[in-house]
């Protein structure tokens, strides 16, 4: 009986110790151990799962932003061949190098009996110039400020050239962007249209310069039987 009294004492002591210990370190009752321990279980599962969400959506996020920099690429790419069909087409300024023609109305006085026409230049000697410039390579021309473009028709309207709607007076000034060299010979060759100008008095002045400018077709476009295909 007294061993058993000293052991439960001993036991009674060594509890009583472990509670005060408990509760000096962690200021909790021992009687809510097991309910801290069940919450912390709990807690460690939570935060594993939100670990694992974590992780996929750093995964998601990652094809995100491999899609975003892949559509950024496109976009860039999509934007370049934009500006490249539009300069094609006559809607962006370009410049380089070049030749610009300045042509005039004969300085010849008519004679007796003469046509006053022969002596003033007509459409058909400024598109003969144009034409040329485009055979011989040019990538953008313009006449006096207005750009030429596929649909740019040069016509004559009574002394006045008729350009894009566009009315213009001598004297005329075609600029082109090509190379210098092969636009000069080709426009100074033998049997040419400034050749055949000069012949009968109008001055043409032909000159190369390592940079010039071509301005954008200002003007619309106007198709009244070509439409959008349907085919992708």
């Amino acid at each position: 009986m007294a061993v058993l009294l000293a052991l439960a004492g001993f036991l009674a002591v060594t509890q009583i110790r472990t509670e005060w210990q408990i509760r000096r370190a962690l200021r909790i009752p021992s009687t809510r151990l097991e309910e801290l321990a069940f919450e912390l279980r709990e807690q460690e599962r939570r935060r594993t799962a939100l670990e694992g969400q974590v992780g996929e959506l750093r995964v998601r996020l990652a094809e995100y932003e491999r899609a975003a920099a892949e559509g950024r690429t496109a976009a860039v790419r999509l934007s370049r061949q934009l500006q490249e069909l539009r300069a094609r087409v006559g809607l962006t300024e370009l410049e380089g190098p070049g030749v610009v023609v300045t042509m005039n109305d004969s300085t010849r006085p008519p004679r007796a009996g003469e046509d006053p026409n022969k002596t003033i230049l007509h459409y058909t000697d400024i598109a003969a110039v144009v034409a040329e410039l485009w055979a011989a390579g040019a990538e953008a021309v313009a006449l006096n400020g207005e750009r030429v473009i596929s649909s740019t028709g040069i016509n004559c309207v009574g002394t006045t050239i008729l350009c894009n709607t566009k009315r213009m007076a001598p004297p005329y000034v075609i600029t082109a962007i090509g190379d210098r060299a092969r636009l000069t010979a080709y426009l100074r060759r033998p049997g040419g249209a400034i050749e055949l100008l000069a012949a009968f008095d109008f001055p043409v002045r032909l000159a190369a310069y390592p940079r010039v400018e071509v301005p954008p077709y200002r003007g619309t476009f106007r198709f009244e039987y070509a439409g959008v295909s349907e085919k992708e």
